[in-house]
């Protein structure tokens, strides 16, 4: 073998070695980027109002009641939106159960659309959100979606399961953690 051919095999060898090493570095950095902008959501007092205004309308309705509930409320205040002059609608759609409902659930959806894609780890997204913190998915989140598939959309959408709704996958596989 010649020297060039052992160079060129120590070359490619470290030059392996270094890649692997900058994908590995990268994809830590990929994960403690997610994981930043997901916890900055998840902190914000702008989430605080809507899960606790989730879990208070469960508390004072129960699953039973939870979604008529939840669409009498939604009704109540898109009137109220809509009885707004256009400046102010923004600012009060905000403040909406409604809202607050969707916040909730596309947050949910973005943190299992991380985990399932494998950009966030399972050890670190349960434990960051443990099954208690994801009770709200089936508890709250999917009979009020499922009460809004069936009153907003003609013919009414199927209900939600793991095949249509991932953030379900996400609370199934936190209790296994």
């Amino acid at each position: 073998m010649s020297v060039i051919a052992i160079i060129s095999a120590v070359v490619a060898l470290v030059s392996a070695v270094f890649a692997g090493l900058v994908w590995c570095i990268a994809k830590k950095t990929m994960i403690h980027h997610a994981l930043e902008d997901v916890q900055k959501d998840y902190r914000s007092l702008e989430m605080l109002c809507a899960i606790e205004r989730l879990w208070q309308l469960y508390r004072n309705r129960g699953k039973k009641k939870l979604a008529e509930k939840y669409e009498e409320i939604r009704n109540e205040e898109e009137e109220w939106v809509s009885s707004l002059d256009k400046q102010k609608r923004v600012e009060a759609e905000q403040n909406t159960l409604h809202y607050q409902r969707r916040l909730v659930s596309l947050f949910y959806q973005h943190v299992a659309a991380l985990y399932i894609n494998k950009i966030l780890p399972k050890g670190i997204v349960f434990k960051t959100w443990s099954e208690t913190d994801l009770r709200i998915i089936p508890e709250i989140i999917v009979p009020i979606e499922n009460k809004l598939r069936e009153v907003l959309h003609t013919p009414p959408l199927p209900p939600l399961d793991e095949n249509n709704y991932s953030p379900l996958i996400l609370y199934r596989d936190s209790k296994k953690s």
